[in-house]
């Protein structure tokens, strides 16, 4: 990981990203949206599971150093949620899932890379330079 000067405050709010992804991903869809939303079709689905991991690379792309790391702890997340949602009757375990998920992870490193690695040192240092201001 980098040496980050507000290491608490990235793991926390690292905590309440998975916490929000995992209950999306895990609970019912009603529980979240309106009643009358219509499930996504397969492909729509595939897409939300590409972004969404997407995302989650490039967000902890600012925490590791290492994109190995990255690859792998994402993609035991991914697995784990594919797991735990075989166990719920309103959700249905896919390996086209898994794979919609390791498509983004791969996306997102490979943008962490060119665009985003280390972006959390450069928000600290930001955030620093404000408020040495005040």
């Amino acid at each position: 990981m980098y040496n980050l000067k507000y290491k608490l405050h990235w793991n926390l709010l690292s905590l309440v990203i998975i916490f929000i992804l995992s209950s999306l991903f895990v609970l019912p869809i009603d529980w979240f949206f309106a009643d009358s939303l219509d499930l996504p079709n397969t492909a729509l689905d595939k897409i939300i599971h590409i972004c969404v991991f997407i995302f989650l690379s490039c967000w902890f792309s600012g925490q590791f150093k290492s994109n190995i790391k990255l690859l792998f702890c994402i993609s035991l997340f991914g697995v784990l949620i594919e797991f735990l949602q075989q166990f719920t009757p309103y959700r249905s375990a896919e390996l086209f899932d898994i794979l919609a998920n390791e498509i983004g992870i791969i996306i997102g490193i490979i943008i962490a890379i060119k665009y985003l690695t280390g972006w959390s040192l450069f928000a600290e240092k930001y955030i620093s330079k404000l408020t040495s201001n005040k």
